[in-house]
């Protein structure tokens, strides 16, 4: 190892020497004059090369591939794109409805929507020139169609106002070519038009009726016909069809002037069908008959109110309040607070006041041995005083829970010589019947009216509007 160490430096000259020569032996021959070899330059310090840092690329989409061809030569020209349809302009004009609140007029309401006072006072004038002293009353709508402003400074124009306080006359004022308002009034032809209604029995009948479309008026006309022959406790049942044949008034352009009078109903029971159908005799008055041309009027009626049901029954029963029993001595209907009463006949108010458990109390004489009585009301028929006379039919009360009551419904009793006797029990006759010369058109009307029912236009279902003739096959 040491004499390692001491040859180490000659073996590495010797190395160093040889690599010298194999140079100069490998490099061509040298030109004879070399021209003299510049001086060499100072010595530079090496400066690090700084790169700049690569930007980041933007990610690649769909639209950076749109329109490549391929490694074509020459790619194929995109196909020209279609012209696109200009947008239609907007509408410079439209339709505006406004109600007339109280205290409203004219001239406020537009003032409102900014129209300019020298219009205002045109539309003003011309419009009470054809109402000719005639008022418009809060809640009749006010149709205005309105062209808008050109510029941001200027105010909107009405070129047409129209108010239509009944369906066969409408008021309307129109502006002219040279700025001014003249105003016109339009009447229309108001004609009759025969519809029908049908429904099933939900509720109560008046209120079925008019969920159909019927109107509550023509209802009611409808169950007072029937309650002569209709047991409506036992007898009617929810789901039981029914049918009114209604005339309705309509004008020429479609507005219905009056919702319809009652010109004939059925009422299917399951086991019978009772029909009533509208007539006048020569003569006489309009009134309800059934197909065979008797008078639907008896001497009362069967039940005195549109009632669901029959919630206590004449005789003896354990009293719910006082807890024994004790004899009922009449008959409970219940129905919603505020049913109508009607009266089973004829007759004088005898007592119309409160009476102890029967709390508000109607007592009828009808003749010197038949009576009513009508308890826990809510309150009393308009005119219902002792010493008045009321009419079959007539309302004379209204269903509460007055006295000593559980809750809504007409306690209804009947008297024979001053003795309370069963309502549900008593039979009455017919009263009349069509004859003579007035049985021909009888027959021809109630034909008539019969197929009407089967086949006229149905009113759409909902109830009736009287600003619209909604009417169907």
């Amino acid at each position: 190892m040491a004499l390692l160490a001491l040859v180490r430096p000659v073996l590495l000259a010797a190395a160093v020497v040889a690599l010298a020569i194999g140079i100069v032996a490998v490099l061509p021959p040298q030109n004879p004059s070399p021209a003299p070899a510049p001086a060499p330059a100072p010595p530079v310090a090496a400066r690090p090369i700084v790169l700049p840092a690569p930007e980041t690329s933007p990610p690649v989409t769909p639209n950076d591939f749109r329109g490549f061809q391929g490694f074509q030569a020459n790619p194929a020209p995109s196909p020209p794109a279609l012209p696109s349809e200009p947008e239609p302009p907007a509408s410079d004009r439209y339709d505006l409805t406004l109600r007339l609140e109280k205290g409203d007029t004219i001239d406020k309401i537009l003032a409102d929507i900014d129209v300019g006072e020298a219009d205002r006072k045109q539309i003003d004038r011309a419009l009470q020139a054809i109402l000719k002293k005639r008022r418009i009353a809060p809640g009749e709508e006010i149709r205005l169609e309105i062209q808008t402003p050109s510029g941001p400074s200027d105010m909107p124009t009405v070129l047409s106002l129209s108010v239509r306080p009944q369906p066969e006359r409408e008021f309307i004022v129109n502006r002219q070519d040279d700025g001014s308002y003249s105003g016109e009034e339009k009447t229309y032809r108001v004609s009759p038009r025969i519809v029908r209604v049908q429904g099933e029995r939900s509720g109560s009948l008046e209120q079925s009726g008019v969920a159909a479309g019927a109107p509550s008026a023509a209802m009611t006309e409808f169950i007072r016909a029937l309650s002569y022959d209709v047991d409506f406790q036992r007898e009617l049942k929810v789901g039981m069809k029914f049918t009114v044949l209604l005339e309705q008034l309509v004008t020429s352009d479609g507005k219905v002037t009056h919702p319809g009078r009652l010109l004939a109903g059925e009422l299917a029971l399951g086991k019978r069908t009772v029909t009533v159908i509208r007539f006048r005799p020569n003569g006489g008055a309009d009134q309800f008959y059934n197909a065979r041309g008797e008078s639907v009027v008896r001497s009362f009626l069967r039940t005195p109110m549109d009632a669901s049901k029959v919630t206590s029954r004449f005789g003896m029963r354990e009293h719910p309040i006082l807890g024994y029993s004790a004899m009922h001595a009449g008959v409970d209907f219940g129905a919603p607070s505020g049913t109508p009463i009607l009266a089973a006949g004829a007759g004088k108010v005898t007592m119309a006041g409160y009476n102890g458990g029967y709390g508000l109390f109607v007592k009828l004489e009808h003749t010197r041995e038949i009576g009513t009585g009508y308890g826990h009301m809510s309150r009393l028929g308009p005119g219902i005083k002792p010493g008045v006379s009321v009419r079959q039919g007539q309302v004379i009360g209204f269903v509460g829970s007055t006295g000593m009551s559980t809750g809504p419904h007409l306690h209804y009793e009947f008297y024979r010589g001053g003795r309370q006797v069963n309502p549900l029990a008593q039979k009455f006759a017919m009263q009349a019947s069509v004859g003579g010369k007035d049985l021909a058109s009888f027959k021809a009307v109630a034909g008539q009216y019969l197929a009407q029912l089967k086949n006229a236009p149905k009113v759409a279902v909902g109830k009736p509007d009287p600003q619209a003739a909604a009417v169907g096959d």
